[in-house]
């Protein structure tokens, strides 16, 4: 009886078995930004594109131009969210404005909370550069004011920063 039990309990008691194993790994995605081809620090300057007989590098009252800001994230392997802020801004010329449109009709009230200029470069469009351009004109006051600036001529000056970041939320792809 107890060699018959064995073998009966024996039999029921067999089952198959695997073992799998693996292993693991994590490639991390690549980051590239860079605001005007630089990836610390550029410079930007209000050139006059209209007036002459004006000494190169100065604006003087009627003086109107843009400044462009190129962001580029070539190679970069996720999507990214930019900011351009203004910050700063000192002795810049009475009646000089800022717009966001060519026509210069659209006046920028506030630069330095301006939100107009951020965004997003898909991933799929990380290999295109975004360019965001700023429009300025120095309107002509009196002639008074207009010589009172000239005659006491303040270099103004203002801080553009421009922030990259991943953009983390599911639209991104």
């Amino acid at each position: 009886l107890a060699l018959v039990s064995a073998c009966l309990l024996g039999g029921t008691l067999a089952k198959y078995s695997t073992e799998v194993t693996g292993t693991g790994s994590a490639t991390v995605a690549k980051w590239s930004f860079t605001a005007n081809g630089a990836t610390d620090k550029f410079d930007v300057s209000l050139v006059d594109e209209t007036q002459t007989g004006v000494a190169e590098g100065r604006i003087a009252p009627g003086a109107k131009g843009s400044f462009a800001i190129e962001l580029y994230a070539n190679g970069s392997e996720v999507a990214v969210d930019y900011t351009i802020a203004f910050s700063k801004l000192t002795d810049m010329p009475d009646g000089l404005k800022f717009y966001s449109d060519s026509d210069r009709k659209n006046a920028i009230d506030d630069l330095g909370t301006y939100k107009g200029l951020n965004g997003t470069i898909a991933l799929a469009d990380v290999g295109t550069s975004v360019t965001k351009t700023v429009y300025w004109a120095w309107a002509e006051g009196t002639d008074a004011e207009d010589t009172a600036a000239g005659k006491n001529p303040k270099a103004g000056t203002f801080a553009v920063t421009v922030t990259g970041t991943q953009k983390t939320d599911a639209a991104a792809a």
